[in-house]
């Protein structure tokens, strides 16, 4: 779509097991990878794409992100990468963002909420659901209700696939597994052509091999459909991929950060 813009940022980098992110493989490996979130300028307002880390990590990590089992890795966030520094570096303050579509609501997606609190969140039902109560004890510390802003800020929940402002640009699609109301975001644009943000439904390339499995994963059998369905719509529409925790995203030139793409 015309003017349409697409920006990529790098909110923070976790240290972790490599076992996290693919089950049974690269046990005891230490790796570095990448927390994003993203930017979409459409003509009837600025969309985020997530919300990254809490900028709190800057300064406290172990009391933003704890220090426990369940904490997985240790999160690596720098000054300057907090919101409202990175919206300046492409002329935008966070007074101008309309809505966060969110992938899922795990802290290190929608830590960065309340940095923007006028703007709508949307979220899947599920998701919001699951977030006031997960299921597994463990996931507690991954939905950190406080820096969601659940209960503060305007969320608006939907069910399902929802084509944002119903002109094919930016499609929001239900993919659950990682988990329960997880979404993917289709992006439509008129040089660089669709672009997949897949979010944690495959959160690097590695993903895109059938036989590898997520180290977090709510339920596996959604989690491989919803991996069918975006390999199919990738293959049907020749996307690109936006892949949130894979440390080649920038560091090969597969996306730039802060650039735009149109």
């Amino acid at each position: 779509m015309s003017g349409l813009e697409f920006h990529p940022f790098l909110s923070a980098e976790f240290v972790l097991d490599q076992s996290v992110m693919t089950v049974g493989v690269g046990c005891g490996v230490t790796t570095r990878i990448t927390v994003t979130w993203s930017v979409v300028k459409h003509p009837e307002g600025v969309v985020l794409i997530d919300t990254g880390m809490c900028k709190e990590v800057i300064t406290d990590a172990d009391t933003a992100w704890g220090t426990g089992e369940e904490r997985l890795g240790v999160p690596i966030m720098h000054s300057g990468q907090e919101i409202s520094a990175q919206l300046a570096k492409i002329g935008l303050v966070p007074a101008d963002v309309r809505y966060v579509v969110h992938t899922h609501l795990h802290g290190d997606h929608a830590g960065g909420n309340l940095d923007v609190p006028q703007a709508t969140f949307i979220a899947q039902q599920d998701e919001f659901d699951y977030a006031l109560g997960p299921d597994i004890p463990t996931m507690v510390r991954e939905y950190p209700v406080d820096q969601i802003g659940i209960g503060v800020l305007n969320f608006q929940t939907i069910n399902g696939d929802l084509d944002l402002f119903e002109d094919g640009s930016i499609k929001i699609m239900k993919t659950p597994g990682h988990t329960p109301g997880h979404s993917s975001v289709l992006l439509n644009l008129k040089d660089t052509g669709p672009v997949i943000v897949s979010g944690d439904a495959m959160w690097t390339h590695e993903m895109t091999d059938e036989m590898m499995m997520p180290g977090i994963c709510w339920f596996a059998s959604d989690y491989v459909k919803s991996r069918r369905k975006l390999a199919n719509l990738q293959e049907d529409k020749d996307a690109k991929w936006f892949f949130p925790h894979d440390p080649d995203t920038f560091k090969k030139g597969f996306w730039e950060e802060a650039k735009v793409y149109t």
